[in-house]
């Protein structure tokens, strides 16, 4: 369909629909859906836009022009009907060229190890040195959380590629020799062959389909290697990457690795060597139940979302809250606390911030952490008071002890813990919840690990061993 309409629009250029959104956000998805560059050109103040598509696919450009009205953050316009079907194609929430251009580049770095070999009369085959790489590329996968068997695999047909091709330019140089200089094995070539195996290992998480095939192909294309080897390497490499579904795979690889903001207490802090909270305690029993260790991997609230899609981690459990954006990445467990918005500020100001109206005033400094639901609520809820961003989560009460802040709006289980930490912090609006919210763990998409996971919360909520958790953690 898209195709079709996109093929009567570049033909006609008159098909036309009314639609309401901003002109950047249509240009974004107009460039990733049809692979084209996109600017936005004024043509006269406050009057039209055009939106010009300048694309090899389309062999011309395109000119749809918009009616632009003072709003403060939408435009409506007419565009063209294919930018409608942009707007409903899915976007792709990654690119695996980054880990296609750097295996090509090792291969291509073959020609360059056989011209050393050659000219020193070094024998192409090192079982000594091949089972070392081998077994560096198992132990850093452990970490990552790649299975080891299928790790193993496609590093060893990576390295059988890399004879492949050395053979090959021996017998070209046996007829006609290669220069009697070469570059140097240890000083030259060895250390780019590594940057670029911990850049392949880095992106060996990102998941891949057949439909990378082609695209593989054409990364990797070097001479002196078959395709059908070619061929095989994808394979390894399509089968490490769906190795399972995550259950499975991170049964195998015996490690789970959870991604927590330690910033965030009573859920999470502390550090990477001394995590703490309710939700490190969590993460901890729920490899145990699943026969595995966990290894705890940092993020952050602004690059939470980022980290996720990147498969940094197999899981999320940091006090995150269930959103529809993020439920469409992934997937959530059964929530495990429920709570919601409440503001908290000094206890002396509770007579000034008596309703919500008052807090809402152009005097009030309303400061929140970058990233999260609390910068989210402020921006979506106050139109009158001022923001603060501040950036360290882990101290941002210290804003409010010490005057520089008025108001903060966060979780109900955040403001008890505070309240009792702190004397002089009150809730400023006592019982009064803003907003639902649940917390849960954000997981990818596996019916079999939700289902664990679900079921392991259900046996710690009924034995009662998760409400002793938080009453341990809030001192109640």
């Amino acid at each position: 369909t898209t195709r079709t309409l996109s093929s009567a629009l570049i033909r006609s250029q008159a098909a036309t629909i009314a639609f309401t959104m901003t002109s950047s956000e249509i240009a974004f998805r107009v460039s990733c859906l049809f692979k084209v560059r996109v600017t936005m050109a004024p043509l006269c103040s406050y009057k039209t836009t055009s939106l010009i598509v300048d694309s090899k696919l389309f062999k011309r450009t395109v000119t749809c022009n918009k009616r632009c009205y003072h709003r403060p953050m939408q435009t409506p316009f007419i565009i063209g009907l294919f930018l409608l079907m942009a707007l409903l194609h899915p976007m792709p929430a990654h690119s695996n060229d980054t880990l296609f251009t750097a295996i090509g580049a090792r291969l291509g770095h073959m020609k360059a190890v056989a011209h050393y070999k050659f000219i020193q009369q070094r024998p192409i085959e090192d079982l000594s040195r091949e089972a070392v790489v081998i077994k560096d590329a198992e132990r850093a996968g452990h970490s990552l959380g790649l299975p080891a068997a299928p790790t193993r695999r496609f590093f060893a047909t990576q390295i059988t590629a890399a004879k492949i091709i050395q053979q090959y330019w021996f017998e070209q140089w046996r007829a006609n020799p290669p220069s009697p200089n070469p570059p140097s094995l240890t000083q030259d070539i060895r250390p780019k062959l590594l940057h670029l195996g911990n850049e392949i290992m880095r992106a060996l998480t990102s998941p891949i389909d057949s439909r990378d095939r082609q695209s593989f192909l054409q990364h990797t294309q070097t001479e002196g290697l078959p395709e059908a080897l070619q061929n095989q390497l994808f394979d390894e490499l399509r089968n490490l990457s769906t190795f399972g579904k995550d259950l499975q795979r991170i049964q195998a690889a015996g490690v789970l690795r959870v991604g927590t903001t330690l910033d965030y207490p009573p859920f999470s802090s502390g550090t990477l060597d001394q995590p703490r909270g309710i939700d490190i305690t969590l993460a901890k029993r729920l490899g145990d139940t699943l026969g595995v260790t966990v290894q705890f991997v940092q993020t952050s609230w602004p690059t939470l979302t980022q980290d996720f899609t990147a498969r940094a981690f197999d899981l999320a459990i940091s006090g995150v809250s269930i959103t529809p954006s993020r439920a469409a990445l992934g997937t959530f467990s059964a929530p495990y606390h429920i709570g919601g918005k409440t503001p908290i500020g000094r206890c002396l100001d509770q007579d000034r911030f008596k309703d919500f109206a008052a807090i809402d005033q152009p005097e009030t400094r309303v400061v929140f952490n970058p990233g999260g639901t609390n910068e989210r609520f402020a921006r979506q809820h106050l139109q009158h008071a001022q923001f603060i961003t501040f950036p360290d989560n882990r101290f941002i009460f210290q804003e409010l002890l010490a005057g520089r802040a008025d108001v903060m709006f966060t979780d109900e289980i955040e403001v008890a813990l505070k309240t009792r930490l702190h004397r002089p912090l009150c809730a400023l609006l006592p019982g009064q919840r803003l907003t639902y919210q649940e917390k849960a763990i954000w997981l990818h998409k596996d019916d079999a690990l939700k289902q664990s996971i679900d079921d392991w919360l259900q046996t710690i909520t009924t034995d009662g061993s998760l409400k002793v958790l938080f009453d341990e953690a809030l001192g109640r």
